[in-house]
């Protein structure tokens, strides 16, 4: 009797996958909460069932957290000791069930040890995720859609803008006078495509005249490119240095005139000398108009011929002042 309880047991836990005489490790992980986890769902390894999990209660500290206790009955499998027993779903129905993610530790956890607990997003909650934004910009549009309709219909129902129906037809008839005027266009242009072909084809002719005489263009080109060129070579700073040269002596004659230096300096600057040269030009004429009058009163012996002559003839006055001046003017150079 006893022996056939024994074999129930055994029986009905091998059915549910649990081997009580197989060689199995007992592990712990503690999770927030367990997405439906429970008992006997299986504990995988790379997609391979290695166990399954035995329990699942709350945490004996009474913060609601859950302990759960699952299996591992592959002795050749060493888990490292950062392993994480992770909650998914193990397939489109959201059955759930723990997956060991192997960590890179060189240490190893061994029996009754407790793994890092996590859970991974659930398809739904994935979706949601991704869906949320679209969600969000879906109700914007919505809203946004929603003002323009409030404000197009303010506009209509509006007094002020009861002439905007008129508008818009007027806009359309304008549309249809730029279509006709568009048709027009062609009209005109099929009409005189004879003279568009004409004027195609002077320019053409144009065009080879150009190519025919581009030598002689290029001769006209070279020709005005000598010019320049010698333009170029004419020695124009030596002119503008004797220019210059020319400046200077002017202004160094200025400058002398302007300092009394020279006769016209002396002119310029002296009224005593002009006012001489006046008053001695003045006494000359005295002179030579009394020495016509009265000759032989200055001179006693006749340079002339005749000495019964009582006055001079013009060209002997003409020759006497030639004589006065050429005297005058040698005794000013001296």
């Amino acid at each position: 009797m006893i022996l056939g309880a024994v074999m129930l047991f055994i029986g009905v836990n091998y059915l549910k996958g649990f081997n009580p005489l197989a060689n199995q490790d007992h592990f712990y992980a503690v999770y927030d909460k367990v997405e439906g986890l429970s008992v006997s769902n299986p504990v995988l390894v790379n997609g391979f069932k290695v166990g399954q999990v035995t329990r699942v209660e709350f945490h004996k500290t009474g913060d609601g957290k859950l302990l759960v206790e699952f299996t591992v009955d592959q002795s050749e499998l060493k888990i490292p000791a950062n392993s994480e027993a992770q909650i998914f779903s193990s397939d489109l129905f959201g059955s759930k069930a723990i997956q060991i993610l192997r960590g890179d530790s060189s240490g190893y956890v061994s029996n009754l040890d407790t793994l890092i607990a996590s859970n991974q997003e659930d398809i739904t909650e994935a979706v949601r995720k991704e869906l949320e934004p679209l969600r969000k910009k879906t109700d914007q549009l919505v809203k946004t859609v929603d003002e323009i309709l409030t404000n197009v219909n303010a506009v209509f129902e509006d007094e002020a803008t009861q002439g905007l129906p008129a508008a818009f037809k007027n806009l359309q008839r304008t549309v249809v006078t730029l279509e006709n005027t568009a048709v027009q266009l062609d009209s005109l242009v099929v009409e005189n495509r004879a003279v568009f072909t004409n004027i195609m084809k002077n320019v053409d002719g144009i065009a080879s005249n150009l190519n025919k005489h581009s030598d002689d263009i290029a001769n006209i080109i070279d020709n005005f490119s000598e010019v320049s060129d010698s333009l170029a070579a004419a020695d124009f700073a030596s002119t503008i240095k004797k220019a210059d040269s020319a400046l200077e002596g002017i202004a160094e004659i200025t400058e002398k005139a302007k300092n009394g230096e020279g006769t016209l300096g002396k002119l310029m600057v002296s009224d005593s000398l002009y006012n001489g040269l006046v008053a001695t030009n003045q006494e000359l004429e005295l002179l030579l108009n009394d020495l016509q009058l009265n000759p032989w009163k200055y001179v006693k012996i006749s340079i002339f011929g005749g000495k019964n002559k009582t006055k001079l003839s013009k060209s002997e006055l003409k020759q006497m002042r030639k004589m006065i001046r050429e005297e005058l003017e040698a005794g000013s150079e001296e």
